[in-house]
């Protein structure tokens, strides 16, 4: 049985807060070891001071924090309550959160394929000097946009790698169980079923390293492996509510 942790085995599944204005007599605060409960970064964080999620950096457990604020003539109360995530909800969560940034990795891969086809016709497509110019116009936009949204996706990366690694873990886990899927039944034979393990291989190495260290975008040569997108949706499909 594997020891207790040093942070969860301080604090109930629910723990809330009492502050009333001028009247410290009256406080309750949360136990010191909420303290050590990392903020976990995501895109969807509108009003961390209101509403987050919390997760401890030595077990990975989730918690949810919210802060409400009632006005009285007498002094205004402020109350906290921080309140462990069940299983299932966790599991939820981190499935929602690698969604989002599957949702990201896949923008960039549509990007930056926008952009080659741009390329690829100034180089094959006799295009006039006027269409040329708008051709070009259109690829440095789209490499241009897929720019921003890899910077995103590297900083949203970066962070959770800190606050919140089970996200990560969750994310590549899925792509990992994916190419696998590809390597154990490539599509078609001989000379194309070896590349289509070799590039399933090579990906599912990439996304090992993600959680920790490493790239933080990986594309997905969809046109080797078939199917891929669909085939990862299964696996981060959200859990069904009995």
């Amino acid at each position: 049985m594997p020891d207790p942790c040093p942070i969860c085995s301080q604090l109930k599944d629910v723990q809330t807060s009492f502050y009333k204005y001028a009247a410290p007599e009256y406080d309750i605060p949360l136990p010191p070891a909420t303290a050590r409960l990392a903020i976990v970064l995501t895109p969807d964080l509108r009003d961390p001071e209101v509403y987050h999620v919390r997760c401890c950096p030595e077990c990975g457990m989730l918690y949810t924090y919210r802060f409400s604020y009632e006005y009285h003539t007498n002094g205004s109360e402020d109350e906290e309550e921080l309140t462990r995530m069940a299983p299932a909800e966790a599991r939820g969560y981190l499935r929602a959160q690698a969604r989002a940034l599957e949702a990201l990795r896949r923008d960039i891969d549509a990007l930056e394929s926008n952009a080659g086809q741009w390329a690829d016709y100034l180089d094959r497509g006799h295009p006039s000097p006027a269409e040329a110019e708008a051709a070009r116009a259109a690829m440095d936009g789209a490499m241009e946009s897929a720019r921003r949204v890899r910077e995103q996706l590297r900083g949203q990366v970066e962070a959770l790698r800190t606050t919140c690694p089970g996200i990560l873990t969750t994310w590549a886990a899925a792509h990992v169980r994916v190419c696998n899927a590809y390597v154990d039944n490539p599509t078609g034979s001989g000379e194309h079923a070896r590349t289509v393990r070799y590039v399933a291989r090579t990906t599912a190495e990439a996304w090992e390293r993600l959680p920790d260290e490493g790239k933080t975008f990986i594309s997905v040569a969809g046109i080797w492996m078939e199917g891929y997108d669909e085939r990862l949706d299964a696996e981060l499909v959200p859990d069904v509510a009995p």
